[in-house]
């Protein structure tokens, strides 16, 4: 019936008559449609009127007549089967209208802008049909973006990455993957893809998840494509925690740029003290080696480290380290480099007698003493030590290093251990024949020598003193009293000494 008014629509090319006649909303409107899509555009070969139809049912907002309008144009008609911009129209419109018929448009249709709809499809939310249309195409990296951004299935992504194999695919699985935290799987897939790129974050995660056979993995690969530092050094504590001291060797014996001092010290903080004695050995780190050693239970290797490093802090590291150990032999060569630093010397005596090893402090500074460096300090101590310990070698101490000795502390330390013949010998040597004389008559048992006594009052600067030896005298010792006077008649006051006799 409205046959020839189709044919004259589309013939006429006026959008004009085309709009007017779809606005029209009366009883013929349908019908009149339905025949220019039924007949007069199959009938039809001229480019321009299906233009001017199109945009005709577009201008009036009619999708659906639309899609079935370019149905019967793109599918139906084979002259326009392949019209780009037609395939265009008919699956955006079919996104807009009915959604339920781009998948099928997708896959049937060939010839439209397949990344530029399926930019529109993920806008749409249309993942799975963007994901179509870029399989389709083998648009693989922008496929699996879809798979893993927006479908959110990485079970998906890594069947497609492996049917794909390609680099670029794997490549965007394993930062997906690793982002994840599916550190094994990533490894898996970052050396499928041959990228060492993302090292900073595989390092990371591989790190907090303690998956360090699989961080090994992942930088031997990364390695090879990247001589970077922090690759090497990473590598490198991988191996230690690992504990692939071998591959640890091998690897820092080789050409490297690995930073070993800094994955010594990691090493070392963490306890792994084998990996760290390898890694401070290929340095030259003898200082540091040294400590290891002494974690190692090693403390002759230890010693032998410290005396190649020569430093006092790890002369004391070590010396304590033996001493908590009662290794004292070798406390002992340590201990003789630090007590020759004045300065250190207070530090050291604490450690021993803190601890109640004051013989062997006693031992190792006996044995210092022949040293070059030998000091004052050192010879005071000990004779403190023997004071409180060892008195019976007090005597000889003082009779061969009187000199070398603080007086003031040592005259204390006799004092305190009531080592009163010692301390009459140090009053003489320092010419406090005063206090010489007062501290034998306090203490006639240990400290009175005739002779000496009759030596040293000779020099006493108070005279006083002279009257208490002679009371002393004829209190203890009545038959030597004519010896006394005949020592300090020269310097007594006669008078003053008569009188003393008739008033006792």
């Amino acid at each position: 019936m409205f046959k020839s008014e189709a044919r004259y629509l589309v013939r006429r090319k006026d959008p004009a008559l085309w709009e007017h006649v779809l606005r029209e909303d009366n009883q013929y409107r349908r019908p009149l449609i339905d025949q220019v899509i039924q007949t007069a555009l199959a009938e039809t070969q001229d480019p321009e009127e299906i233009s001017v139809t199109v945009k005709a049912f577009m201008t009036a907002d009619l999708p659906n007549n639309l899609i079935e309008l370019l149905e019967k144009i793109v599918i139906d008609n084979s002259v326009f089967s392949e019209h780009r911009n037609l395939q265009n129209l008919l699956i955006l419109t079919a996104i807009k209208a009915d959604r339920t018929r781009v998948m099928d448009y997708i896959n049937r249709l060939e010839n439209y802008d397949a990344p530029d709809i399926a930019n529109i499809a993920i806008s749409n939310q249309l993942y799975e049909e963007a994901f179509s249309i870029y399989k389709k195409f083998e648009v693989n990296t922008s496929a699996i973006q879809v798979l893993i951004d927006h479908i959110k299935n990485l079970d998906r992504a890594y069947e497609f990455a492996e049917r794909c194999n390609e680099p670029g695919v794997w490549s965007l699985l394993a930062n997906a993957q690793i982002r994840q935290g599916l550190v094994k799987e990533a490894v898996d897939s970052f050396i499928k893809a041959d990228d060492p790129t993302s090292y900073l974050e595989v390092v990371n995660v591989a790190t907090q998840n303690q998956s360090w056979e699989d961080l090994v993995r992942y930088l031997q690969m990364a390695r090879k494509k990247a001589r970077e530092t922090f690759v090497e050094t990473e590598l490198a504590f991988a191996y230690a925690k690992t504990n692939r001291l071998a591959d640890l060797e091998e690897f820092i014996s080789s050409p490297n740029h690995a930073q070993i001092q800094a994955v010594g010290d990691r090493c070392f903080e963490q306890e792994m003290y084998d990996a760290a004695k390898i890694l401070f050995n290929n340095i030259s780190n003898y200082a540091k080696l040294a400590v290891t050693l002494c974690h190692l239970g090693d403390y002759q290797g230890a010693v032998d480290s410290a005396r190649k490093a020569n430093s006092t802090k790890t002369w004391k590291e070590i010396c304590f380290a033996c001493i908590d150990k009662q290794e004292f032999r070798l406390a002992q060569i340590c201990g003789i480099q630090i007590v020759v630093q004045a300065e250190e010397l207070e530090e050291l005596i604490n450690y021993y007698q803190n601890r109640g090893y004051f013989e062997e402090l006693i031992q190792l500074l006996e044995a210092a003493l022949g040293h070059e460096r030998a000091h004052i300090g050192m010879f005071t101590e000990l004779a403190i030590l023997y004071s409180k310990y060892m008195p019976q070698k007090m005597r000889e101490l003082l009779e061969l290093f009187w000199s070398r000795v603080r007086k003031p502390k040592v005259l204390r330390a006799c004092e305190q251990a009531h080592l009163w013949s010692e301390l009459v010998f140090l009053y003489d040597k320092y010419e406090e024949f005063d206090n010489a004389i007062l501290t034998m008559i306090a203490h006639p048992t240990e400290a009175w020598r005739e002779n000496h006594f009759k030596d040293i009052i000779s020099k006493v600067a108070n005279v006083e003193l002279y009257y208490k030896a002679i009371d002393f005298y004829l209190e203890f010792k009545p038959m030597l009293l004519n010896d006394l006077l005949l020592v300090l008649s020269a310097r007594l006051d006669h008078t003053r000494a008569v009188n003393y006799f008739i008033k006792g």
